[in-house]
């Protein structure tokens, strides 16, 4: 679905055609934030969140936006590419509210959230296309990724410093595939499913075309250091299966057994009180200690990729967050709120590191966080979420940094490549 709002709309793709200014090598990297709750939404919002952003960066060339849903999201992106015309713009729906420096934003209406990009030798690229009933996501996918590379000025076989992803609902791991099968393993991801606040499908939102469902690509080139990370902060290992029935996100079995029975023993009575009599939705009962993929790392450690069970089901099938495959081992892995409260914090510091990135030297970052962590931990004053946020505040220094709540998260294992999962934690990192 197409939102009538661009002076130019091209079905299914939007490229750019306007080529940057030249950056001399002297130019700092700037990267500043807006953020807004107005009730009126729509191009009030998005002229508070500017000039928020404009105390330090005046005309950005690249913005990503974050947004709530219903927020006037074509008034929004038409106000952005009237203020900016020159600037690329990658931007999707989150779930419930956004984050910055300042604290926890939500509206009673909804938030919005931008971060803007000047100086540096950055080099952007943006595509975003829709997806029809039916369509083959991973080839879509992987024609965003040249629309995104083109829009940079690059071709594919040119390596980007970092990828930045919105994908759609339900079909993330046809995303992450296509990935998969034209960027090298070890290219940084930073992604997460856009949504709305019931959790269905999301716009995504470019220069010039805003459509639900759909796919965003960011590309981002750099000479310059830039640091990510992507975690979730569930330990397990002890209690593991065999997938023996199953199929893309219908887990059946697990060591001949029904997957329902076994999740039910590893959880030891967590899951006592729910009657599956006629299905029941147990997706925040599940996010804390859901099933995962996993992937050793030569020092032996397990690098979990939760995909959590939402919904039992008579027959004792297990309704995923994610893909499984007959063969696989599947992990329960458990977390505390304390946990999932404090990694957000840490994997701001690890994408620092991965990037070696000094205090000093960071100009700031993007953040998404999964949304049912966040429900999980309370999006009201005085939570934890809002607590959450304040640990990537002090990690960070007070440098500028945006977030989101998305319906799932992707990211990268250096060497083993691009994952979904559910419940993370993802950031991406810039220096100056």
């Amino acid at each position: 679905m197409k939102a009538p709002f661009l002076r130019m709309t091209v079905i299914g793709v939007a490229v750019s055609s306007l080529a940057y200014a030249a950056v001399s090598a002297g130019d700092p990297l700037l990267m500043a934030h807006g953020w807004s709750v107005h009730p009126d939404g729509g191009q009030v919002a998005a002229e508070e969140a500017i000039a928020m952003m404009q105390h330090t960066v005046k005309s950005p060339r690249f913005i990503v936006l974050y947004t709530t849903a219903d927020y006037g999201e074509p008034e929004v992106a038409r106000t952005l590419q009237d203020r900016f015309p020159d600037a690329k713009l990658f931007g999707m729906n989150v779930y419930k509210g956004v984050f910055s420096p300042d604290g926890l934003h939500i509206g009673e209406r909804g938030s919005l959230a931008v971060m803007g990009f000047s100086g540096g030798d950055l080099a952007f690229g943006v595509g975003i296309r829709e997806v029809p009933d039916g369509g083959d996501v991973s080839s879509i996918t992987k024609a965003a990724l040249a629309d995104a590379a083109r829009d940079a000025g690059r071709t594919l076989e040119d390596v980007p410093s970092v990828v930045l992803l919105g994908a759609m609902k339900g079909k993330e791991d046809a995303v992450v595939a296509g990935l998969n099968d034209l960027m090298p393993a070890h290219v940084p991801l930073v992604g997460g499913t856009h949504c709305d606040d019931r959790f269905g499908q999301g716009y995504v939102i470019g220069r010039n075309l805003i459509c639900k469902p759909g796919i965003i690509v960011g590309l981002i080139y750099s000479e310059s250091r830039i640091g990510a990370s992507f975690y979730s902060g569930f330990v397990g290992e002890k209690k593991s299966g065999t997938i023996t029935a199953g199929d893309g996100r219908l887990l059946k079995e697990i060591d001949h057994r029904p997957a329902q029975d076994v999740y039910r023993e590893w959880a030891s009575g967590h899951f006592d009180d729910i009657d599956c009599s006629e299905g029941s939705v147990i997706v925040m009962s599940s996010a804390l200690c859901p099933l995962a993929k996993a992937v050793r790392l030569p020092n032996g450690k397990m690098r979990y990729v939760p995909v959590r069970p939402w919904r039992f089901n008579p027959d004792g099938s297990l309704n995923m967050g994610g893909d499984i495959n007959n063969g696989d081992t599947i992990y329960y892995v458990e977390a505390s709120k304390k946990a999932l409260r404090k990694r957000a914090g840490l994997v701001a510091r690890d994408a620092m590191v991965s990037g070696r990135i000094k205090m000093k030297k960071l100009a700031g970052g993007v953040h998404i966080y999964c949304a049912g962590a966040a429900t999980t931990l309370g999006l009201k004053p005085g939570q934890q979420t809002g607590r959450m946020v304040e640990d990537i505040r002090k990690t960070m220094a007070g440098k500028s940094f945006i977030g989101g709540f998305t319906a799932g998260e992707q990211g990268n294992i250096p060497g083993y490549g691009f994952f979904h999962g559910n419940l993370m934690s993802s950031m991406v990192v810039f220096s100056e």
